[in-house]
């Protein structure tokens, strides 16, 4: 009996690690999976500018020259997340979509999206501190407003409505 019981799990692992190597190697449909509240998307990008900016804070000469020393990287940084959390995404839906469902797999690419929003947000909060050493007093009102709104684009509309105190997540959020 535990004879078979060894050689049922040698094949289950062979098969599973050959399933593997197919699915590496065949090539990927193009899923076009929409992704929505981040800042690096395509249809956002001339709304968060260094010209969106500029206007919105009425910023001087010498602070768009600040601004251009960190907002290329962070631009930069934020695009390469973007893509991927879109790779992921479409992973992530291949999998669901497949026959033979992998929970375990979904669970690493629900996490591995979950580290990169999380990076995402580290990005955001350094480039808004970035941005109040660089404007003044009298700008730090519109510059919290444009935070806001990003911030604001970031909650998803659930089961009760946006952010409602029934949404999903990690345990049950109660309205105090």
């Amino acid at each position: 009996m535990m004879i078979w019981a060894i050689v049922v799990l040698a094949v289950l692992n062979i098969t599973t690690i050959l399933t593997i190597i197919y699915h590496r190697h065949q090539p990927r449909p193009e899923i076009t999976v929409p992704v929505s509240g981040t800042i690096g998307e395509e249809n956002s990008s001339v709304r968060f500018s260094g010209r969106w900016f500029r206007d919105e804070l009425d910023l001087s000469a010498e602070q768009m020259n600040r601004f251009r020393e960190f907002n290329p990287a962070f631009r930069q940084h934020v695009r390469d997340i973007n893509l991927e959390l879109n790779d992921l995404r479409r992973l992530m839906l291949e999998e669901m979509s497949s026959p033979a469902c992998d929970s375990a797999r979904l669970n690493l690419l629900a996490d591995s999206i979950g580290h990169l929003h999380a990076d995402l947000k580290i990005l955001t909060y350094k480039y808004y501190m970035d941005f109040k050493v660089i404007i003044r007093e009298d700008q730090k009102e519109k510059l919290d407003n444009m935070f806001g709104e990003m911030f604001a684009t970031d909650v998803q509309t659930g089961r009760y409505g946006p952010g409602g105190p029934y949404g999903r997540g990690r345990g049950r959020r109660f309205i105090n």
